[in-house]
């Protein structure tokens, strides 16, 4: 099995109780054998409980065991082509198996996506009062390139690069709000407490994340899950940067389409005025 389930499995592992680890092990050895099975034949074939096959699914990140089967039977039939950058390669190689992979991540992470997850969150972008998008580290490229995107659509919203603006800024929302919080992994202590803050005056939060079991997905009132692979010369939290500025692109475009004519109106004043600066254009 490839990315989409053997990579999380991977991820997960060291999380997981016994029986769950056991069944993880029969699925990663069996995959290709398990097309038509049923929940209770897995538990039965794995010598697990029907709860914890039930449970396991959603411990990746899918919504049900259905969804998990069909994604697990997809990757299996499909061949990579992504191959490992090699020393030697000519700069036309290394573009193409960089791009390759960079397509691989973009699949994986569309098969996690769940279309009520999608409508969820436009919902709560839309009828935000305020929005404010919140990432540290390589995270916070991330939430600057959403926070980008989103001026472009008749919302108010806000992107604090400074943590203890951040941190500050987390205080002063409440319900009416939202807030988009993006970590890799997930358990990193400042975008936790940016969190707990959040959730203390009930924010209602997105959360983009590669790990659907780290203590940021727990507050997610919905949760996207970034894909990513590990290669020789960039990391998966690297990678993944590709995953979540896609979701970024679709959280915009959603929202863009919900507003429709006014989210038009607001990208020509945006023109408009930028056009100034370059009167030669006009």
């Amino acid at each position: 099995m490839d990315l989409d389930i053997s990579k999380r499995i991977k991820h997960l592992y060291p999380q997981l109780g016994k029986q769950s680890k056991k069944l993880a092990d029969y699925i990663i050895e069996n995959g290709s054998k398990l097309s038509a099975i049923t929940v209770s034949e897995l538990a039965n074939q794995s010598d697990v409980s029907i709860a914890t096959v039930s449970r396991f699914p959603q411990q990746l990140g899918y919504s049900s065991f259905s969804q998990f089967k069909w994604s697990m039977v997809n990757d299996l039939a499909a061949t990579s082509s992504v191959q490992e950058v090699e020393a030697e390669d000519a700069p036309k190689v290394v573009a193409k198996k960089t791009l390759e992979s960079n397509i691989e991540t973009l699949n994986g992470t569309f098969n996690l996506m769940q279309g009520k997850d999608l409508k969820n969150a436009r919902d709560l972008l839309v009828h935000a009062k305020n929005i404010e998008f919140f990432g540290l580290g390589g995270s916070n490229i991330v939430a600057l390139d959403a926070y980008h995107k989103f001026l472009r659509v008749p919302l108010n919203v806000l992107h604090d690069s400074e943590y203890h603006m951040a941190l500050m800024q987390s205080t002063r929302m409440d319900k009416n709000d939202c807030a988009v919080v993006i970590s890799h992994t997930g358990n990193d202590s400042d975008t936790l407490l940016l969190a707990e803050s959040l959730k203390n005056n009930h924010v209602p939060m997105i959360v983009i994340t590669s790990f659907p079991e780290s203590p940021l997905a727990s507050y997610g009132d919905v949760k996207f899950f970034s894909i990513s692979e590990d290669s020789k010369f960039r990391s998966e939290a690297l990678l993944s940067l590709t995953s979540q500025l896609a979701i970024n692109d679709c959280l915009y475009m959603l929202t863009a389409q919900y507003f429709g004519k006014k989210a038009d109106q607001v990208l020509a004043n945006m023109r408009k005025t930028i056009l100034k600066k370059h009167p030669e254009n006009n």
